[in-house]
């Protein structure tokens, strides 16, 4: 399966599980990015469907159908009654499955997901292995000195998420590739997991920011999230911290629709990046 052909079995069955359609997302990160957007879409669909039940829903349904069926012959009520408990029961199955808890996506990961719905990595800017210096200055233009880079990261560049500075990065991991963001003095806050779509995310607090990672699978979060967290302990940041803080509180209203799909059938390139 090509990229066209994954864009149109995306737009006409998004939660395919096709082991072809699968293959491919997990291999290509532009793909994998437009599935992105495409399961945010469905988050949002979900999340509007999310309307509370009426108090006493089913002990009304079922005065509601006991008077029916004192008006009717005792035939007509035995018959009648069966199918009225079954109603009621599929009624509060409805109602509980609509109103499962979905864990949020944290305000930060949402504004790093919108980045990202923007800037897709294609598969020909990946590069095996980057040289260690690389990403040392992307890192060193962001105003940290690191002290050691993980092993395994293919690409890096320097984006902006919102009103924050960040180190945008692709590491590759065996079920598909792991979008790993440091964004440079994020506010304090507590780490958390969540599901974006079919993919899995985490955010974790670091020295002097946070790192959000995003990817088709979390089995290699744990092990990424010590290794950065090994190379920025030692880690020197050089800018101040007080305007960022600043526009984040500016920026918090804009948190709430950071998730919607731009319909476009193929990549955007990001205009924000520098």
């Amino acid at each position: 399966m090509n990229c066209l052909e994954f864009r149109r079995h995306l737009g006409s069955e998004p939660g395919s599980q096709r082991k072809e359609f699968v293959a491919h997302r997990e291999a290509c990160p532009g793909c994998s990015a437009a599935q992105l957007r495409a399961d945010a879409f469905e988050s949002r669909l979900l999340h509007a469907l999310q309307v509370a039940a009426p108090a006493n829903l089913a002990d009304r349904i079922l005065l509601a159908q006991t008077t029916q069926l004192r008006r009717g012959d005792l035939s007509r009520r035995r018959r009648f009654a069966a199918f009225t408990l079954a109603a009621a029961a599929s009624i509060l199955i409805a109602v509980v499955a609509v109103n499962r808890s979905v864990q949020p996506v944290p305000p930060l990961s949402a504004m790093v997901i919108e980045h990202l719905q923007e800037h897709v990595v294609h598969a020909d800017d990946l590069v095996d292995s980057l040289p260690p210096e690389r990403v040392m200055e992307a890192f060193a233009e962001r105003g940290v000195k690191l002290g050691s880079v993980p092993a395994g990261v293919d690409y890096v560049h320097k984006c902006p998420a919102g009103p924050y500075r960040t180190v945008h990065m692709v590491m590759p991991e065996a079920e598909g590739p792991v979008t790993v963001v440091y964004v440079v003095d994020a506010p304090p806050a507590p780490g958390s997991s969540f599901r974006s779509g079919r993919n899995f995310g985490r955010e974790v607090r670091m020295e002097q920011g946070s790192l959000v990672m995003i990817g088709p699978s979390d089995r290699h979060f744990d092990a990424i999230a010590l290794s950065w967290r090994d190379a920025l302990g030692n880690a020197v940041a050089e800018h101040d911290s007080r305007e960022t803080h600043d526009a984040f509180a500016g920026a918090l209203p804009h948190l709430q629709t950071v998730i919607r799909p731009d319909g476009a059938a193929g990549s955007i390139a990001c205009t924000t990046c520098r």
